[in-house]
């Protein structure tokens, strides 16, 4: 699953191969992965560059060079490729973007890529939350913010109100990484484990997005990195494995409805409430 590590690797990756380049042909396998037709899709790219690449939350944001948005919200088994001539991607392809002699290639069936005014997309990224690494989210409003909140810690993280773009592999790692369990309740947590809780966030997003995320579909033919956190994973999808830091073996809880995986020995709740 595409979280903000990935995407945000995909955006300093893609920078160096794309940016300034017009974009010279365009075609959709899947004609729903946008709102219009593709022959309104293609016109509206033909011809023009990109200048900048934004990622909010887990959209990924082109900044056209008439001021227009195209933004790229992948799948859960979304990946993107960018070929160099000939060269073809590991998956079945729902959209190709061409720069020149740079194609960008799209998978996922339910990816979607829409057209976007300045004004439409502040009000589709209106309801996320803060970036974890914009200034509005400092280690005060963090804690601010979660002496605000009710519910499961791992509810809260995935639910893109308090920190945009983070998903269960990472809330798990973020909650292993704090110590604590992901079923605790962030009402009863104490301003040490909050804090400790925001540390851990940007530790663990940082280290995930340096090594490249966990998708494992590389970037491009000479990619050596996307995918290199995978191995970095500490408790997510490794129920029955000895915990990394010689604790118990990693097991899994249901956090509302949704399975959590966590070491019995490492992780634990923490009260008293906030005082």
């Amino acid at each position: 699953m595409t979280e903000l590590p990935e995407i945000e690797h995909y955006r300093r990756q893609l920078g160096q191969w794309i940016l300034d380049r017009p974009i010279d042909r365009v075609f959709l396998a899947n004609e729903r992965s946008t709102d219009v037709t593709p022959e309104e899709f293609s016109g509206a790219l033909e011809g023009r560059s990109l200048l900048f690449l934004e990622r909010r939350g887990t959209f990924l944001i082109f900044h056209l060079d008439n001021g227009h948005r195209l933004l790229i919200a992948l799948a859960k088994d979304g990946a993107l490729y960018c070929g160099e001539g000939d060269e073809k991607p590991p998956f079945t392809v729902q959209a190709e973007i061409g720069f020149g002699e740079r194609t960008l290639y799209v998978s996922g069936k339910a990816s979607v890529l829409r057209l976007m005014t300045v004004r439409g997309l502040d009000d589709v990224v209106k309801t996320l939350g803060p970036d974890p690494f914009s200034r509005q989210l400092t280690a005060e409003s963090f804690v601010a913010q979660l002496k605000k909140r009710r519910g499961a810690l791992r509810s809260l993280l995935t639910g893109q109100k308090l920190a945009a773009g983070i998903g269960p592999r990472y809330a798990d790692e973020i909650a292993f990484a704090a110590g604590l369990l992901p079923s605790v309740k962030v009402q009863e947590l104490n301003g040490e484990s909050a804090a400790r809780l925001y540390e851990a966030l940007e530790s663990v997003l940082s280290a995930a997005i340096d090594a490249g995320g966990c998708i494992q579909t590389p970037l491009s033919a000479k990619d050596t990195i996307t995918g290199g956190y995978l191995a970095q994973c500490r408790v997510y999808e490794r129920e029955g494995q000895p915990c990394t830091e010689g604790g118990a073996k990693v097991e899994k809880m249901d956090v509302s409805g949704k399975k959590a995986y966590y070491c019995p020995q490492c992780q634990y709740e923490q009260t008293p409430v906030f005082s």
